[in-house]
């Protein structure tokens, strides 16, 4: 057994803490200075450090069996107590006899409260190609309420983190390329294609084996029914979770559908306008933002049309060397990072303010904002395995003619969609079962929350997804981006989870969620 990160290896003190933390989000900024606009792209999430470390759960907890197979105390970074870690090693292809085991990475955030019920929550992260471990931090304050009560457990979905990471390095560290330039070409696909082959069958990173994956995790802990909480991809994980093992699972909380049938990423560029199109409304109804950007349509038509004819040099700094080096901003990266850019209300509210820079010639903090998302963004996810998901249950599922019908007259085009198709052609693709993208069926209760300015998954996709689960209630968050937590929305998970009901849930403070202030001069503070 390989632990992960002990950073202090003594045994658990017995006396037992509740975790103290809360997340800071800097969202909006005003102004519009490089550092600001830096700011405007962090999330942060602290901790206070508090005496003694939770117990482990007790002798007689389901959990307490398997503990001293493969779990030990640890402090994975960015947590302030001890929790526990390990690896679980299964069967990479389940359907040969023999073949290569693979370890799935795994933390468990114990129950901090004196009195621990016997379901914990299974944290289910994005992407696809996010490590859920890596998320501890940010798991952590998001279920700080559910923990109290519940175990938080995270696993490594197959190729991500410590579960065979299926990771593409197209450019060395700290090449400026792998966060602001073009994307891969075809031929650094198949490399990266082919060096991952030498330990992985490419086929077998898809998400109905990741389901199994979780529920031979669930019993090797003994836990005999599990909650879910997952956001973006995560909620596609869940449901097909809930449709292969629904005795497994007592309750699921879903923020942002991307269910078996979304066909990645054919929905952003609709997605994307719609809700461009609320954000200049908004603008346009605020008198300081109105004031300082009169028509950000005009300025966008500005930014596109002079890219089409040509991409613009401009200077950044790396985030990695700290040096101010040159790069180029083409038409296709401009849209596909200012869709990246509407992921987010905090960072959103800068959009106005950029795009009118930008038309005014000043490319610099686009492209540097650009710069830190694209490297938190390449920092997070495991690309082979992306594909590995991407190529085998989206991307053959989409036709021209969806193509045409879903990607004319947007700002984004066809341009995410057609990048995919490039990189398919160099990848594998998987068998899935029959009827994989078919709507599920489930009696689970379930929370399913979409927020009204999501550019990726809008609640179309809850509605769809709610049909098929007759114990579910929708909650649309007016001002929320893609994937929505928060005090309000994890109170509201929380208390779910605990009455085992969406019946009489206590929604009243989503309506207070306010629209983040957009970014203006200092002296037109917006509304």
């Amino acid at each position: 057994m390989h632990d992960v990160n002990t950073a202090d290896d003594a045994p658990f003190a017995l006396k037992t803490a509740p975790a103290v933390g809360r997340r800071i989000c800097v969202a909006g900024v005003h102004g519009g200075s490089i550092q600001q606009l830096s700011i405007a792209a962090a999330c942060f999430f602290v901790s206070v450090a508090v005496s003694g470390f939770p117990a482990p759960p007790r002798a007689d907890s389901p959990a307490a069996p398997a503990l001293a197979k493969f779990l030990n105390p640890c402090r994975p970074p960015g947590l302030q107590r001890k929790v526990l870690c390990g690896k679980l090693f299964v069967k990479e292809n389940r359907g040969l006899g023999g073949g290569r085991r693979i370890p799935l990475n795994i933390v468990i955030l114990p129950a901090t409260g004196p009195s621990r019920e016997p379901d914990p929550v299974f944290y289910l992260v994005g992407g696809p190609g996010q490590a859920a471990t890596e998320s501890a931090q940010r798991a952590a304050a998001e279920q700080e309420q559910i923990n109290a009560f519940r175990d938080v457990v995270l696993v490594d979905q197959r190729g991500t983190g410590g579960s065979n990471p299926l990771r593409c390095r197209f450019y060395p560290v700290g090449d400026l390329r792998q966060y602001l330039g073009p994307p891969p070409s075809p031929e650094q696909v198949r490399k990266c294609r082919v060096e991952l082959e030498k330990r992985a069958d490419l086929a077998a990173y898809t998400t109905p084996e990741a389901v199994a994956d979780l529920e031979q995790v669930r019993r090797a802990l003994g836990y005999p029914r599990i909650n879910l909480d997952g956001g973006s991809y995560g909620t596609r994980v869940a449901l097909v979770y809930m449709r292969t093992h629904p005795e497994a699972i007592r309750t699921a909380v879903l923020r942002g559908l991307s269910p078996t049938n979304y066909r990645l990423p054919l929905p952003f560029a609709r997605a994307g306008q719609a809700a461009l199109e609320r954000l200049f409304e908004a603008c346009e109804s605020d008198p300081a933002c109105h004031s300082a950007y009169p028509d950000p349509r005009a300025d966008l038509s500005e930014v596109l049309e002079r890219l089409r004819r040509e991409p613009v040099s401009v200077e950044v700094e790396n985030p990695v060397t700290g040096r101010r080096e040159g790069a180029r901003i083409s038409h296709d990266l401009f849209v596909s990072r200012l869709h990246l850019l509407l992921f987010s209300t905090g960072l959103s509210s800068q959009v106005p303010n950029l795009l009118h820079r930008a038309a005014s010639g000043d490319f610099e903090p686009f492209a540097q904002l650009a710069v830190l998302f694209g490297k938190a963004i390449t920092d997070q996810l495991y690309f082979g395995m992306q594909l590995s998901v991407a190529c085998s249950e989206d991307f053959p599922f989409i036709s021209s003619s969806d193509v045409a019908r879903e990607t004319s007259g947007t700002f984004l085009g066809a341009t995410r969609v057609s990048q995919l198709g490039a990189f398919c052609g160099s990848w594998v693709r998987a068998r899935l079962p029959k009827g994989y993208a078919d709507p599920v069926h489930a009696s689970t209760p379930t929370l399913l929350i979409s927020g009204g300015l999501d550019a990726v998954t809008p609640k179309r996709f809850a509605d769809e997804v709610a049909a098929g689960l007759p114990n579910s209630r929708s909650i649309l968050v007016p001002f929320g981006g893609h994937i929505n937590a928060g005090p309000c929305l994890d109170s509201i998970a929380a208390q779910f989870i605990a009455q085992d009901s969406a019946e009489g849930l206590d929604l009243s403070c989503v309506e207070e969620i306010r629209r983040l202030p957009f970014s203006v001069p200092e002296d037109r503070p917006s509304s």
